[in-house]
């Protein structure tokens, strides 16, 4: 939780996200908004107008005042101490990063992961350097960058993988679960929670049993936005809605991007208006 990763996404992202999950046309939204075309496209290409940046985000419903801040430079989610049990294990991806997180009962060594990340190695280097026994890797959702190592880890922990039943279907054994589906693993309890949008079986699991509550997003929501609506705009911005229900100081650990909490969420994500 030391590592401190960049934002995934700056205003150009999200007025680009919305733009496309609405289906506007420059041309439509130009005159909606009233301004020219060019000022979209220099908004779209991260050329901050303070001005015209507020009314593209008026126009595509945003929280403005989130993305004026984002847009300014102004905000960086506060990071939770350090939590026992918990560990964010970053790996590299282009030019930037894809999470997957570690957790364990420091009791008994029982583990869980979510997601792997483009390399095995870090989170087999980590299992084995705390000595736990992990017991199931639970999948956000199938896009390569997030269980790229999938198969590797389960082949030497021996661990079980878990799914929406939703998601399509991936290259190694995974049980297929509904929405609801609860379990156990040493003091940790895991619930998953239907968030599609960025992919049909999208899942987000709340995990309690540690000194703070977790809510591991997958790309269903980054600190401030949310990851690209590929199958449904209007599912990611109701999945944004169902994970800010869960209580303020839960701990939003996303597929990228820093860690942030549901109560930080409220008052900065991009595409929450309360």
């Amino acid at each position: 939780m030391t590592m401190k990763l960049p934002v995934e996404d700056d205003f150009n992202d999200v007025i680009g996200k919305a733009q496309k999950g609405q289906g506007i046309s420059t041309e439509v939204l130009s005159k909606r908004a009233a301004l020219t075309e060019d000022a979209i496209r220099k908004a779209r290409r991260g050329e901050y107008e303070e001005s015209a940046v507020a009314a593209l985000g008026k126009e595509l419903g945003l929280n403005v005042d989130a993305l004026l801040s984002i847009g300014r430079c102004e905000w960086y989610p506060e990071q939770p101490d350090r939590v026992i049990g918990f560990e964010l294990i970053a790996t590299p991806f282009y030019d930037m990063h894809v999470n997957a997180y570690l957790l364990w009962d420091e009791s008994t060594g029982e583990a869980i992961a979510f997601d792997t990340g483009t390399d095995p190695k870090p989170m087999l280097e980590k299992i084995e350097s705390l000595g736990l026994d992990l017991k199931t890797l639970f999948v956000t959702h199938s896009h390569g960058d997030h269980i790229e190592g999938a198969s590797e880890i389960l082949a030497k922990t021996g661990a079980n993988a878990v799914m929406s039943r939703r998601e399509p279907d991936v290259t190694f054994d995974a049980e297929k679960m509904d929405e609801g589906y609860s379990t156990s693993v040493g003091c940790l309890k895991i619930e998953m929670l239907d968030t599609p949008g960025h992919t049909s079986g999208g899942a987000t699991f709340f995990v309690k049993g540690l000194s703070r509550d977790f809510a591991i997003a997958g790309d269903a929501l980054f600190a401030g936005s949310m990851g690209g609506a590929n199958v449904s705009y209007e599912q990611g911005l109701a999945s944004v809605k169902k994970i800010l229900s869960l209580p303020d100081d839960t701990i939003v650990a996303s597929g990228h991007g820093p860690l942030t909490t549901v109560g930080q969420e409220k008052r900065m994500n991009c595409f929450f208006v309360g």
